[in-house]
């Protein structure tokens, strides 16, 4: 069919290409920071430094040299997670769009779509703890389509979900690929899609991702997550980042007493703290009640995100807002700790090289774009987070 081969020959050439180059930066304000590197294997493994090297001593004349002792490295392995979103083009869309622009107009619409759908979900799982948990279901509701849960954050309409019980690894029956018709964040409840059914109190994650989600930082942050890269962090304290209490009120001298414990403590040069919705108010309430002009402190970092500069020694960090960060908190990471291992996104190719599918049972193709990764933090334990900010 002609029209589908210029479908695909348009999302190879001219769509794909920005694809790659804005998903890299454009999710977060972090993202454009991180250190990317080309995925060899399944297998990502890095090396983290701990501490100082040993080898050094004071002496006398005469007397023996400092015995030799390397710096401590441990290794950290993760694997690959699977990202996928699709690009879905009707059987009528590709029949009735014989003009070049009509044609544009109705791949436009879907491409766009799905770049938001996956901008969100990477920008999301970016601050996650790599469960995929989106937020629990708080209370038992009578049977319907309506759902009380604990937190809206991280829920938007059109997304598919899966519905867990407490302490379930598969979602409970009539549970799985439930799509959110509607958010009422005030009183803190979605509706769904699907037949009337009561759902007990449990979890809900986006569909097929329980425990399959990117390594974010929130892996880092959160004490429930026991290991980290295969590594336990009971066992290995050096894992553990430094928190601070800004007990509701955060000022300059809360943010440089994390930066300075993190540099001492944990050799951690932080350049980047990321902000919750409410930490990022209070903290730009707090410049303007003591006459700095935010605007006159801010400047321009990669992908067009305002950053707020703060002075810590010889060096400048960088303050943004990061709405999937909890709102309550700060953030605080040296970007070039982090690295994202990562191949390029691309098409799913079938045997014959085309990139569309009829979806089965449907009167629709799918084209599906695919991308395999991990993000690692070689010094987890160097990362600050400041808690109860507002």
């Amino acid at each position: 069919m002609q029209n589908l081969i210029t479908f695909e020959k348009a999302l190879k050439e001219n769509y794909l290409p920005a694809w790659r180059n804005q998903l890299g930066v454009e999710p977060s304000a972090l993202l454009g920071k991180i250190k990317k590197k080309k995925l060899v294997g399944n297998k990502i493994v890095a090396s983290a430094p701990v501490g100082l090297s040993g080898g050094f001593g004071f002496g006398a004349e005469g007397q023996a040299t400092p015995a030799a002792g390397g710096v401590r490295v441990e290794k950290f392995v993760t694997e690959a997670k699977d990202m996928y979103v699709n690009v879905v083009i009707s059987e009528k869309a590709v029949k009735l769009t014989g003009s070049g622009g009509a044609m544009a107009n109705a791949l436009d619409v879907e491409v766009k779509g799905a770049y938001e759908t996956a901008k969100w979900n990477v920008g999301r799982s970016l601050f996650g703890n790599g469960t995929g948990v989106l937020t629990t279901i708080s209370a038992l509701d009578a049977a319907g389509n309506t759902i009380t849960v604990a937190d809206t954050a991280h829920l938007k309409e059109g997304l598919i979900i899966d519905i867990y019980a407490t302490g379930g690894d598969t979602p409970v029956d009539g549970g799985a690929g439930r799509r959110i018709l509607s958010v009422d964040r005030a009183g803190k409840t979605i509706t769904v899609d699907g037949s009337a059914q009561q759902f007990a109190e449990g979890f809900i994650t986006v569909q097929n991702s329980y425990n399959r989600e990117i390594t974010g930082l929130g892996a880092i942050f959160d004490d429930s997550i026991e290991t980290i890269y295969g590594v336990n962090k009971a066992a290995n304290p050096f894992l553990r980042p430094v928190v601070i209490d800004a007990g509701g009120d955060i000022d300059d001298g809360v943010i440089t007493k994390a930066l300075r414990q993190a540099l001492n403590d944990k050799n951690s040069k932080i350049d980047t703290i990321c902000c919750g919705d409410d930490a990022y108010d209070a903290y730009v309430t707090y410049l303007r009640t003591n006459n700095y002009r935010v605007e006159e402190m801010s400047h321009t970092i990669k992908g067009g995100f305002k950053a707020i500069k703060f002075i810590f020694g010889n060096r400048e960090v960088d303050i943004i807002n990061e709405s999937f960060v909890p709102a309550s908190e700060m953030w605080g990471v040296e970007s070039g700790a982090l690295e994202l291992h990562d191949l390029e996104w691309n098409f799913a190719e079938l045997q014959n090289g085309g990139i569309f599918n009829l979806m089965e049972g449907k009167s629709c193709y799918r084209a599906l774009l695919a991308n395999y990764g991990d993000l690692v933090c070689t010094n987890p334990g160097g990362c600050v987070r400041i808690t109860n900010v507002a």
